[in-house]
């Protein structure tokens, strides 16, 4: 069995490599970026490389799956821990938010993957990632559903706008240049919940006071 593969911020070196494939696969797609290309581009040689990520799927794996991995620990601790059922989904939206500030290339990478070619060996990879965010997402909005601040019956159209937001707020900020600050979370959130508020809804006002 191959080794686990180095994490990219094990040195300056594994960091700059990581940073040129996220890059060049991000811009050509995985499967049609050799390593070859991201030696060349990286300014260093095939073996170090291999030294620190075994191989390209190796350095594909530091760069999603094991980050990703990370996420999903992060929105699971949210759900777990946060008391405030509004905080908690505001976390989980922070969350998402901070992974694609935190190495925007890394997260195009990711992007052309969950909508590139089903073909792609690393898209299969993300797939018990995917399921997790997702699972992990609906708990945190469930939780607002138990709490009172969403009807029961609307779990599931709050999820798919959750869903939403985050996607539609993390494509601005890669492709569209727009802001993606540490606020957002907790504005959509609020924006979202009044939009879900039973008393709105039950008074037909707009001022539920």
């Amino acid at each position: 069995m191959a080794s686990s593969p180095v994490n990219p911020g094990a040195s300056e070196v594994a960091r700059h490599i990581a940073r040129v494939a996220a890059r060049l696969f991000a811009e050509r797609g995985y499967d049609a970026t050799s390593v070859r290309e991201i030696v060349e581009a990286a300014g260093v040689a095939k073996p170090t490389l291999y030294y620190y990520f075994q191989s390209k799927e190796g350095l594909a794996k530091a760069l999603i799956s094991m980050p990703l991995e990370g996420l999903v620990e992060r929105l699971k601790l949210a759900v777990e821990t946060e008391v405030d059922p509004v905080r908690c989904l505001e976390q989980v939206l922070e969350a998402h938010f901070a992974f694609c500030r935190d190495d925007p290339d890394r997260m195009r990478f990711l992007y052309a993957l969950l909508f590139g070619p089903k073909a792609s060996g690393m898209a299969t990879d993300t797939e018990c990632c995917k399921v997790d965010l997702k699972r992990w997402t609906e708990a945190a909005v469930r939780r607002c559903a138990e709490a009172g601040v969403i009807p029961g019956d609307r779990v599931d159209a709050c999820m798919t706008m959750c869903r939403g937001m985050i996607v539609i707020s993390t494509v601005d900020f890669l492709y569209g240049d727009k802001p993606l600050g540490e606020d957002r979370a907790r504005v959509l959130v609020a924006d979202l919940l009044r939009g879900f508020d039973v008393r709105r809804e039950r008074d037909g006002r707009d001022d539920p006071s």
